[in-house]
């Protein structure tokens, strides 16, 4: 567990705990760097613990390089005898230790193992920060990728939508091979007969086909020619003949409603026209034969007499 461990905090007041302040009153200064070099060992250790026996005091008794002097202060100030002035290294340590322990309450211990209660504590705050750290690291990444799912998943349909988009414009193309969307300017007339144009309507038309001019004046005037207004202009062609059709149309483009139903609106309405003129012309000949009568009638002279004798048989 502390093993992935690189470092540690270090309180910028640590020489002013009460703790540490006895530790060096007790053991001198050199105890506080007897001290933070403990606390590198107990930082690499598993759980942050070292164990009470004699391989860990000697190894300590060589990492704080303790000396004869500094020894004998240690052991008189942990009431040490004055044989243990002479211990090795290895009892300089231990004693050391047990003064952190019980003097200074600067470490615990079960008998088994000793650690710093301070360096445990702020190790494992750090090691669940750096889970909760992980946590919102993973459940980002989480989100992230279904972020990023969706973001595909719109991108995908904003492809497929495309090429519905293009198919469906390639059939549209492929219904403007029924309609008639062809301009009659002269470059188009150069590249094509008059012959080859009337062919897209009727495979056996011919030069006098009485459609094509209507056709071409209706294109140049109006617009495409659907199938179905194909038909329509072919009946009004054969109502109406040719020139009135063409006049028609002609009509309805300059007054801005080319269409079909106004083209057949302008024919229907000179019909009635012409209906309503021929009506008052017969009336008018009509009275002009009954006075034509009248007067004639009132010209004649007749023979009284005859017509007696005519009635009565006589001669």
């Amino acid at each position: 567990m502390g093993r992935d461990v690189y470092y540690f905090s270090h309180d910028v007041n640590a020489s002013n705990d009460p703790k540490i302040i006895v530790m060096k009153e007790l053991c001198g200064v050199i105890a506080y760097a007897w001290w933070w070099i403990l606390i590198e060992q107990l930082a690499v250790q598993e759980d942050y613990k070292l164990p009470m026996d004699k391989i860990t005091f000697t190894g300590l008794g060589i990492a704080f390089g303790m000396k004869q002097n500094e020894a004998n202060a240690s052991s008189n100030e942990a009431n040490a005898s004055s044989n243990e002035a002479n211990a090795s290294k290895t009892k300089q340590a231990e004693a050391f230790i047990n003064l952190l322990i019980n003097e200074c309450e600067l470490l615990e211990t079960d008998g088994e193992y000793f650690w710093s209660p301070s360096l445990v504590r702020r190790n494992l705050l750090r090691k669940n920060k750096q889970v909760e750290i992980s946590r919102k690291r993973s459940e980002a990444g989480r989100l992230g990728g279904l972020k990023s799912a969706e973001q595909r998943s719109k991108t995908k349909q904003m492809l497929q939508a495309n090429e519905a988009n293009e198919a469906n414009q390639a059939k549209g193309k492929e219904r403007k091979g029924n309609i008639y969307s062809y301009s009659y300017n002269e470059a188009h007339e150069n590249e094509k007969s008059d012959e080859d144009i009337l062919s897209m309507f009727d495979d056996e038309s011919k030069k006098s086909d009485p459609y094509k001019n209507v056709f071409k004046i209706y294109m140049n005037d109006v617009g495409e020619i659907s199938s179905v207004t194909k038909e329509k202009l072919e009946c009004l062609v054969n109502d109406f003949g040719e020139n009135e059709v063409i006049n028609a149309i002609s009509k309805s483009s300059e007054v801005g409603k080319a269409s079909i139903a106004y083209i057949t609106a302008v024919l229907n309405n000179k019909i009635r026209e012409e209906a309503a003129k021929d009506n008052g012309s017969s009336k008018c000949n009509s009275n002009a034969r009954s006075v034509s009568r009248k007067n004639s009638r009132k010209d004649e002279q007749v023979d009284w007499q005859a017509e007696y004798e005519r009635v009565h048989g006589k001669k």
